[in-house]
């Protein structure tokens, strides 16, 4: 009786030992996948307002290469999401909402400057979330980032080459 005892209790504290780390891989995973779709929205959305408009050629065709990617990007980050049990939403955080509007009412030269700066600065931050997926993140979460990265990266050198040519 005392061996069953022995080992119900090494049972449960094996268990209770493997859930903080099964929470923290499922809290790394829901917070990759919140961001990643919060970060492909924002781009989708200034993409659109910099490809509808009069900008720099560079730009136009930037803008309208992301708004692309963009769109064909979010479905599979809604199924990634909804196959980890984890909820997103197509609205954004007061800060990227904020950038959205104000880039609204911009032309030409203002317009192309700080959609080049904005998408490159999107990019760098998303790239490193990418990488550290690939790293560590759960399977799926892994599998999907490893995918998109080589992708991201070629965004991220084509809007670094925009910015470029538009000056500061």
């Amino acid at each position: 009786m005392a061996m069953i005892g022995r080992r119900t209790v090494l049972a449960v504290l094996f268990l209770c030992a493997g859930a903080p780390a099964r929470s923290e891989t499922h809290d790394a995973a829901r917070r990759f996948v919140e961001a990643a779709y919060a970060s492909a929205v924002f781009q989708a959305r200034i993409s659109a307002i910099a490809a509808g408009k009069d900008t720099r050629p560079e730009i136009k065709a930037l803008a309208g290469r992301v708004r692309d990617y963009r769109a064909a990007q979010l479905p599979g980050l809604a199924r990634l999401a909804q196959a980890s049990g984890i909820e997103v939403r197509d609205t954004l955080d007061l800060e990227l909402r904020s950038i959205v509007e104000n880039m609204e009412p911009l032309d030409y030269l203002a317009l192309s400057r700080r959609y080049a700066e904005t998408e490159t600065q999107a990019l760098d931050k998303e790239i490193p979330a990418y990488e550290e997926a690939v790293r560590s993140g759960p399977p799926s979460i892994r599998d999907y980032a490893a995918k998109v990265l080589g992708d991201l990266r070629d965004l991220g050198e084509s809007a670094r080459e925009a910015r470029g040519t538009i000056g500061p």
